[in-house]
């Protein structure tokens, strides 16, 4: 009877949130080609999808707020390099000028992708006013219900280019958590200056049958840049008390920058080209070690959460 009982509950549950975000159910059924299952969560896919309705871990604002990860992974790796702000503001109309007369990228903090690099030669102002102006005026991720975003203050700021000596551009690492621990990691090439390829890797740089289906393939003999190691271990330290986050770096030879910290990546709706790889990257997340299941609650919450995990 108590095995029934739990699961009407998360049945129950779940089908007020589906209501409740039926949008983002329908574009999770466009994209991902099935409608989300979260009785309970099955895939990466409908783990985040029970993430943005259920799991509001107040460190997600703190990712979701590209100026306030910044001071967050400042604290926490003191001498992991920060790409430096230069200026930030509530317009893009008052970014002093001399700023734009270097390479730089103009950022907004409440969203993804809200970001211009400029080179410092030429500069269309007003079309940098207008984007912004568009991306500040209203809050990121409610058409995806990506709930860390709701209260991100809404600024934007000027950001240094990270290169190395001779305009070398740096290699993205995406590291890809799970139960606090490093799972996998896809490098990029040609990130922001193209063309981009990738490749997943394993904690010790091995190249690994994994591929996104949206980057073209690194070629086999390619290795990660030196930094890579450092870049892993820094990954360890910021996300030991997630259950699951993808950490961004930038990479160039032994030297490694932050760039950014993802709770919702790709909006929770990823393609892999395999259910292998999809289970290579996330088979490790456990709902069981969310800030939700691990947090006292009152109400409907607590009987929901006590039914999930018993439930999981």
């Amino acid at each position: 009877m108590g095995r029934i009982l739990d699961r009407l509950v998360v049945k129950a549950a779940n089908a007020a949130m589906v209501v409740r975000h039926w949008r983002v159910v329908f574009s999770f059924r466009r994209q991902v080609g099935r409608w989300p299952q979260l009785c309970p969560p099955a895939s990466q896919n409908d783990k985040f999808f029970w993430r943005k309705a259920f799991d509001h871990n107040p460190l997600f604002q703190v990712f979701c707020d590209k100026l306030a990860c910044k001071e967050w992974v400042r604290d926490h790796c003191p001498d992991l390099l920060v790409p430096e702000t230069l200026w930030q503001g509530q317009s893009a109309r008052d970014i002093p000028d001399h700023l734009l007369m270097r390479p730089a990228f103009i950022k907004a903090s409440n969203g993804s992708s809200y970001n211009v690099r400029i080179d410092g030669k030429s500069v269309d102002r007003k079309a940098i006013e207008a984007s912004f102006l568009r991306w500040l005026s209203r809050p990121y991720g409610q058409g995806n219900a990506e709930w860390g975003y709701r209260n991100v203050p809404r600024k934007v700021f000027v950001e240094e280019v990270i290169t190395a000596s001779g305009g070398t551009p740096p290699v993205m690492i995406e590291v890809y958590s799970a139960g606090g621990e490093p799972a996998a990691a896809l490098c990029v090439t040609g990130w922001k200056d193209g063309p981009r390829q990738g490749g997943f890797f394993d904690q010790d740089g091995n190249r690994v049958p994994v591929q996104p289906e949206d980057i073209p393939r690194l070629p086999d003999d390619w290795q990660p840049p030196s930094g890579f190691g450092r870049a892993i271990e820094y990954a360890r330290v910021l996300v030991k008390d997630t259950d699951q986050i993808r950490c961004d770096f930038m990479c160039v030879g032994d030297k490694v920058w932050f760039s950014e910290m993802t709770p919702y990546t790709l909006s929770g709706m990823e393609q892999f080209g395999s259910p292998d790889q999809e289970d290579y990257i996330y088979s490790a997340w456990d709902l069981r070690q969310s800030w939700f299941l691990t947090t006292s609650h009152r109400g409907w919450k607590r009987i929901y959460a006590g039914a999930l995990r018993r439930m999981l």
